[in-house]
């Protein structure tokens, strides 16, 4: 038998003091430390696929910014989770999930695809967390949101109102509509014909059809048989592009409205369809403040040719940018405490910044900031809509999408 052993009080002093302080303590020291776990349902597949890889990128940029500039809340780092939706709500779902559920995360961001962040929503509230978007469908504000879900975008309803501007533009009066069924497009329509009306012009026709169809001939001939004088398209990239072979194959000859999301996609529909079928469609897109200082700096942090347009990295960008902000407002992490912060440190009045650590600083310093993201200016209605959005405009001529103008 093995002698007992009975330490001298020297001893076990001793042997204390060669632990950690936090290990014996055990106090709220020792979770202040901790990381601020935030999360994020981004594409990487599936008709939005394009869009995810700058999205993690520009995300991953501000949680670098902010942890080696010292983190926040006294020197927790923020540690970022990400999941693909894969462009699919049941699968935007599942990763939702495991973000709240595994990773504890504050923050569930990203969310570019309406039918994903609706599927999301209301498991994110019932765990009384904060949900940010990139997407545009007005049900995703709708409702009681118990203050705790914000728009990084702008609302399907003011898509609508830009498109027939530029109808107007382009000398467009008998206009038809072709829209994939969704919630995202379908709450453009009705705002899309009354401004339509409003401008002198009337939309002749709604065609509707089903995302993934194997075909979409049919409905190409009843919106292009009438001869209008353009078709406002209404797709994401993969429904696009088989429309768009269609409406060459068919030899239709009415002018081409489209999404950026489908008539663009980081050029993965030129990619996809080639120069001449792609000739002469214009398309628009919420666009960021392209000749602000905030956007050229975030195209330099991006490493990318001055000129580049990134339609949604700089929303995901703002998205941790105004969460960090916010947090460090609120001298808090726990998102129903934050999440009101979001609109003190966003909206007016207050000291303009758009480099979060300089924010962070003068928050600390007591200071009242306006962060000017690089998507958007970031403000915010009541609802947490964003507003003050502007649209960008681009044809594609020569295989190449040139420029036409932006819309407010």
């Amino acid at each position: 038998m093995s002698p007992k052993f009975s330490p001298s009080r020297r001893q076990v002093v001793a042997g204390l003091a060669a632990l950690p302080a936090a290990a014996l303590l055990r106090t709220p020291a020792a979770a202040q430390a901790a990381d601020v776990p935030l999360g994020m349902v981004l594409p990487f597949s599936g008709a939005t696929g394009p869009y995810g890889p700058d999205m993690k990128k520009a995300a991953e940029l501000v949680v670098k910014q902010v942890n080696d500039a010292g983190g926040i809340l006294g020197g927790r780092k923020l540690k970022l989770f990400i999941e693909d939706s894969e462009t699919n709500p049941t699968v935007g779902v599942t990763g939702t999930k495991k973000l709240l559920e595994v990773n504890k995360v504050e923050l569930v961001g990203g969310f570019w695809g309406s039918p994903i962040a609706l599927a999301a929503k209301p498991i994110i509230l019932a765990a009384d967390k904060v949900q940010m978007v990139s997407c545009a469908a007005n049900a995703v504000t709708d409702g009681d949101n118990k203050g705790m879900v914000f728009r990084f975008q702008a609302k399907s309803t003011s898509w609508g109102p830009a498109g027939a501007k530029v109808m107007k533009n382009i000398g467009a009066k008998n206009v038809v509509v072709l829209a994939q069924q969704n919630p995202f497009v379908v709450a453009m329509i009705e705002p899309f014909k009354a401004e339509m009306e409003k401008l002198g012009g009337k939309v002749s026709q709604v065609v509707m059809y089903n995302p993934d169809q194997p075909s979409y001939r049919s409905e190409v001939e009843k919106a292009f048989g009438s001869d209008p004088d353009a078709v406002f398209c209404l797709s994401l990239l993969t429904d696009f592009v088989s429309i768009a072979k269609e409406v060459y194959r068919g030899g239709f000859k009415s002018k081409i409205v489209a999404l950026s999301i489908g008539a663009d996609a980081e050029g993965k529909f030129l990619q996809a369809v080639g120069p001449e079928v792609a000739n002469g469609i214009y398309h628009l897109q919420p666009a960021p403040p392209l000749e602000s200082a905030s956007y050229k700096k975030f195209v330099k942090e991006m490493g990318a040719p001055a000129g580049t347009v990134f339609l949604f990295a700089g929303n995901a960008h703002d998205q941790i940018c105004a969460t960090a902000l916010a947090m460090e407002h609120a001298k808090s992490s726990e998102a129903k405490v934050w999440a009101k912060s979001v609109f003190e440190v966003c909206n007016p009045p207050g000291e303009e910044v758009d480099d979060v650590v300089k924010g962070l600083e003068m928050i600390r310093a007591g200071k009242k900031i306006k962060f000017v993201g690089a998507g958007a200016s970031c403000d915010f209605d009541a609802k947490g809509d964003q507003i003050n959005r502007s649209f960008l405009v681009q044809v594609v001529k020569n295989g190449k999408n040139e420029m036409v103008g932006v819309i407010s």
